[in-house]
């Protein structure tokens, strides 16, 4: 017969089956509940906010369909720089959500491997107590209990037992289950976590950007309508003058190059980074350009500080550079490369190579530049970076399509 304490034993543990299921309930952290209050009430305003940047998406749209006025590209500046402060808040609220699902999955987590614990000395008692039930055969248990009633009773509570067992076991793979189902949730929501918070940065980087490029505007073409179209047709010149020179130069020397051993003129090439890899704060045909009404950007712009060395991302030739002092002007070099590629690095701040002579992979070429007022910066940039373009056949293509990590 179980004796009275082990009675009590069982009923205790029942109990606690039946309540583990509750824990999770009532573990709430009084922090995650003040937390998740203030998000609630940051839900409406998160809905606004996406609102508003599809209008401000949209007064883009038309601004850049316009005719292109000093004022009307910088009413288009402003509303990209209202539409991406926007987006920055909007990435904000969306950090502290994902902060405050990650602190309550962490707090699941801790209770259901507390609950686990308990369950397994729910477990180990059931076997204990099963393990003395069985040693006990029916006879035995005839023997000490000659009233059938009392053999049946003892009958029912090996079966019992065994079901509690059962029953325990269950439940533990069940709250195994849920705690692996609660650590992927949590890895999941770091990983978005840690993607909003670059794509944070790179919103902050774009922003102070745009507020450089209406710096500029307003500083080049001192609020005259006159000095920012002459302004605007000096820089499409200048991009119609490269391309054109770039074009006829490369003509010229690939038959030389066909001759030479580093040049396949057929063939794939393959290109390491020129910089560290870094944030690219500018795409290849960026639609967020601040410039794009003057052209399309045909390049990527790498975050570089100033004076980071630029190296040749593949075997080449220097086709030409440009290395004067003034600020006012694009300070560059070209490579040509096998395959019908060549490439262009643009506000260096120093060149250390001369046309006409081979670079190997990783040889520094230069100096990155691009913070305004400084040496080979040109006009029209917005801090601190290496545009970095590809042509093939002389037409610019995405830089992206050919950088590896080697």
């Amino acid at each position: 017969m179980i004796k009275k304490s082990g009675k009590k034993i069982l009923i205790f543990s029942l109990v606690i089956t039946l309540l583990l299921p509750f824990n999770f309930i009532f573990a709430a952290n009084s922090e995650i509940l003040d937390m998740a209050d203030t998000l609630t009430d940051k839900k409406d305003k998160l809905s606004d906010l996406q609102s508003s940047i599809e209008q401000y998406q949209k007064k883009i749209q038309e601004a850049q369909k316009k005719s292109l006025t000093l004022k009307n590209q910088i009413e288009l500046i402003n509303d990209q720089v209202e539409k991406t402060e926007l987006e920055i808040q909007e990435a904000e609220m969306k950090i502290d959500r994902l902060e405050t699902d990650i602190l309550t999955i962490n707090e699941d987590i801790k209770d259901t491997k507390k609950n686990i614990g308990l369950q397994k000395d729910l477990v180990a008692y059931h076997l204990r107590e099963l393990e003395k039930q069985k040693r006990k055969s029916p006879l035995e248990i005839i023997l000490l209990h000659p009233s059938f009633s009392k053999f049946f009773s003892e009958m029912n509570n090996l079966e019992t037992l065994q079901n509690n067992l059962a029953n325990s076991i269950q439940k533990l793979r069940d709250m195994q289950g849920q705690l692996e189902t609660s650590q992927n949730d949590l890895k999941g929501k770091k990983n978005d976590t840690l993607d909003l918070k670059n794509q944070l940065e790179d919103k902050k980087v774009k922003l102070e950007s745009q507020k450089t490029a209406k710096t500029i505007l307003i500083g080049e073409a001192f609020n005259s309508e006159s000095k920012f179209q002459s302004l605007l047709a000096q820089a499409q010149k200048e991009q119609r003058d490269l391309d054109t020179e770039i074009s006829r130069l490369e003509t010229q020397v690939r038959e030389k190059l066909k001759q030479s051993d580093l040049f396949s003129y057929n063939g794939n090439v393959v290109m390491t980074w020129p910089v560290s890899k870094n944030k690219i704060t500018t795409y290849f045909h960026d639609p967020d350009y601040p410039f794009r009404y003057i052209y399309e950007h045909p390049a990527i712009d790498i975050r570089a500080a100033q004076g980071t060395p630029v190296m040749a991302p593949a075997p080449g030739y220097v086709l030409q550079i440009r290395n004067q002092n003034s600020s006012k002007v694009y300070n560059y070099v070209v490579l040509v490369h096998s395959g019908g590629i060549s490439t262009l690095y643009l506000h260096l701040s120093q060149i250390y190579v001369k046309p006409d002579t081979y670079v190997s992979r990783g040889q520094i070429i230069g100096l990155s530049g691009g913070t305004p007022g400084t040496r080979g910066a040109g006009l029209l940039t917005t801090g601190p970076h290496l545009h970095f373009e590809v042509r093939q056949n002389s037409e610019p293509v995405n830089p992206l399509n050919f950088l590896v990590d080697l």
